[in-house]
């Protein structure tokens, strides 16, 4: 404190001079391996440096958990734009990056490359089977990279459920805690905005749900802070991803997972619904029809159906 006093340099002066000077970090990551960010500087941003790491280290930015100090503590990077002066990190710290595992998978060599979402291609529509699961299903491409996740997305949920039966109470779920949880692991059960809300929320991530009739989205995880986003197409009654495609038509899709306020994503989204829309491919709740499956009680519309379960405990219902 004699030295900053003798030289009249404020403590705050003197943390923006440190800070702006900043030029090299060491990045400590998978395997140990560990090499120098350089050309970083206390006006670059978060974004910056989690692009540099990105590089780095092959972690994307929404799965990347960054340490520093001893012992190691993981650093807020919330805020992406910003300056590293509001990081508590110097030049010549080392930074350890890990993975958080519970993030989705973001499959695109093209897009870091790029760095262009323009130089992708456009969204488009991935059908999985209307076997009850199609939301399960489609969070499970977009999330994971394919369709093969339906069971332990339900489990996931049951568990989130019932580990918090204070939110998820009977009025919440419409029905006993444990009573949902048995209900939800059924494969022949759909899932609807509670378990979308859930998933939302586990993998840190918006996913936004365009709806064919209405042209409506519904944004689960907004205002959350969540840096990432996710698309569906709803029917009415179905489910489908929407992903980039690779060139060469590959299982694999090449990125699910988009800036949250991608606004051109967005837009290709809402025309993907529009299309749908133009040539009737939506179902309207209110006039279908369908027939219960352990009766066989015809039943016309959602609210119907809704009053059957209500009655009978009936719950598996096909389309006529």
């Amino acid at each position: 404190m004699y030295e900053l006093n003798h030289l009249k340099i404020s403590p705050q002066r003197l943390h923006h001079f440190i800070y702006t000077q900043l030029k090299v970090l060491r990045c400590q990551y998978k395997g140990g391996r560990r090499n120098n960010l350089e050309g970083l500087s206390g006006t670059s941003t978060i974004a910056d440096l989690q692009e540099k790491i990105w590089l780095m280290t092959d972690v994307p930015p929404h799965a990347q958990r960054i340490l520093s100090g001893f012992p190691p503590k993981q650093l807020i990077c919330q805020d992406k734009g910003s300056s590293l002066s509001s990081l508590d990190i110097r030049s010549g710290d080392t930074l350890i990056i890990e993975e958080d595992k519970k993030a989705p998978k973001v499959l695109l060599d093209g897009y870091k490359k790029s760095l262009s979402s323009a130089a992708l291609g456009k969204i488009t529509r991935r059908v999985v089977p209307a076997d009850n699961s199609c939301l399960f299903a489609s969070v499970s491409y977009v999330m994971l990279g394919d369709t093969s996740c339906t069971a332990e997305l339900r489990k996931l949920i049951a568990r989130c459920v019932s580990s918090d039966p204070q939110t998820y109470n009977n009025v919440f779920l419409g029905r006993a805690n444990s009573d949902y949880c048995n209900w939800i692991l059924d494969k022949e059960n759909w899932g609807g905005a509670i378990e979308l809300s859930i998933l939302s929320k586990h993998y840190q991530t918006e996913i936004a749900v365009v709806d064919i009739e209405s042209g409506r989205v519904d944004r689960f995880g907004e205002g959350s802070g969540y840096s990432s986003c996710v698309y569906l197409i709803y029917d009415g009654i179905h489910y489908d991803p929407l992903a980039v495609q690779s060139s060469d038509n590959s299982a694999l899709p090449l990125q699910t997972v988009f800036p949250v306020d991608d606004d051109m994503r967005l837009a290709e989204a809402l025309e993907i619904a529009a299309d749908a829309n133009q040539k009737r491919h939506f179902t309207n709740l209110s006039q279908f029809t369908i027939r219960c499956l352990v009766c066989g009680t015809p039943l016309t519309g959602q609210q119907a159906a809704q009053d059957h379960a209500i009655s009978t405990g009936h719950t598996n219902f096909g389309e006529v």
